[in-house]
Order: C-alpha cells, then sequence, then structure tokens
C-alpha cells in the first residue's frame, strides 16, 4: 500500500509555511486537517474551526478580527470577578470598522431572573453602544465571586443581492450566576444586536470591575456558510 505523508506539526500551520494551493498539513496535537487556499490556510471537515482567543486578567477586551460575511461566527464569553461585593454592570458592545469606527445599529433584550417572577424587555435603535442586559440580580449572600457567560452566534445579512453584506446580526444568550456557590441566583438574557457596516472590530466589556481579581476568556469559531 502506498504511504501520502503530508506535513506535520502542533499547531495550525501558516501560509508561509505551506507554499502550494492545495498542500495539506496535519497538527497531530488536536488532530486536525489544514489545507492552502490561494490566501489562507484552512481546517479540513470537522464542525467548527477555532479561528480567535484570548484570556488574560481583565473585564474589557478590544476583539480585532476581519470578520469574513461568507461563515458563520460562534463566540463564547466567560467573565468572572472574584470577592464578596456586588457588581451589578451590563455587558455592552461597540461593534466597529477595521478602523476603529463605531457602526450604528440597534438591540433587543429579553431577560428573567430566578429572584423575580418580573420579565423584562429593553431595546434601543440607532446606538453606537449594543446592550446585554445582564447585570447580577440582588440574591444570596456572595461568597466567593459573579461570574458571566455570554454565547452568541454572529451572520451577515444580504441586501440587494447575494454578494451584497452590509449588515450583522448577534443573536444569543448571557448567563450571569455567582461562582463557588450552590445556593447561586441565575438571569438569563436572550439578546439580538444588529449593525451596519463592514465589522473588524468589537470592543467588549462585561463590566465585572472588581479586580480582585477580573477574569476574562473570548474564543471565536467559524464555519463556511457554503
Amino acid at each position: 500500500m502506498a504511504i501520502i505523508r503530508v506535513k506535520r506539526g502542533t499547531a495550525k500551520p501558516t501560509t508561509a509555511q505551506l507554499n502550494y494551493l492545495g498542500e495539506l498539513a496535519f497538527d497531530y496535537n488536536d488532530n486536525t486537517l489544514y489545507a492552502r487556499t490561494p490566501s489562507s490556510v484552512v481546517k479540513i471537515g470537522g464542525e467548527m474551526e477555532l479561528v480567535y482567543s484570548y484570556e488574560g486578567y481583565a473585564y474589557i477586551h478590544t476583539l480585532n478580527y476581519p470578520f469574513d460575511p461568507n461563515y458563520v461566527y460562534k463566540v463564547h464569553i466567560i467573565s468572572s470577578t472574584y470577592g464578596t461585593t456586588a457588581d451589578l454592570s451590563d455587558t455592552y458592545f461597540y461593534y466597529r470598522t477595521a478602523a476603529s469606527s463605531t457602526l450604528i445599529g440597534s438591540y433587543l433584550n429579553y431577560h428573567a431572573s430566578t429572584e423575580s417572577n418580573v420579565y423584562q424587555t429593553r431595546s434601543a435603535k440607532s446606538s453606537t453602544i449594543q446592550y446585554i442586559e445582564d447585570s447580577y440580580e440582588s440574591g444570596p449572600t456572595i461568597t466567593s465571586g459573579i461570574s458571566k457567560v455570554i454565547s452568541f452566534e454572529l451572520s451577515s445579512m444580504f441586501r440587494s443581492s447575494l454578494s451584497d453584506f452590509v449588515q450583522w446580526n448577534a443573536y444569543g444568550k448571557s448567563v450571569t450566576t455567582l461562582s463557588g456557590q450552590g445556593d447561586t441566583t441565575i438571569k438569563s438574557c436572550d439578546f439580538v444586536h444588529s449593525v451596519n457596516g463592514v465589522l473588524g472590530q468589537i470592543y467588549i466589556n462585561t463590566g465585572l470591575n472588581l479586580g480582585s481579581p477580573d477574569i476574562l476568556s473570548i474564543t471565536i469559531y467559524r464555519i463556511k456558510r457554503k
């Protein structure tokens, strides 16, 4: 039986490492196969490809990434602040161009909490700032800290033709809880953001800034639309 060998390594290869169109490389750390296209290196098969990650001691982060309308993106954020003080801040985003110009858009939130039977909505149009109303709602005594998990899809929209993209929609959920407790309160927020323009940057502020410490993790995955 013939043996076909491809380049091997422990990380996703770069275009500088794959010289020929269609050349293959295998990441044996993640068991992932990649191929060279005319302008990039893409994952072969599987569900979604990890394209961006950040972890640090922070509550804000400016995410620079050239969002391509030919892909659907999955964004996952974990934010925590350690301590016994209540932080009552909502999360908010600025969607921007690669040159840091803020895009105009609208947002809609629908949220509920274990501490209240009231279901509330909040919305705005023609706004530069897009909110997620996921602030901590008072409940049991905080013994270790507050955490948020924010997960959403990001997709472009057509306008006058299949190649005319001017609008981006983010739609997902945020859950705010107490960390390290069995009696935690839960606040759940469904949200939609719709912004107009070419997206190349997202400024993220989760509001959990008590500084003792604040921890933030952001990952982005993508999958081809077609």
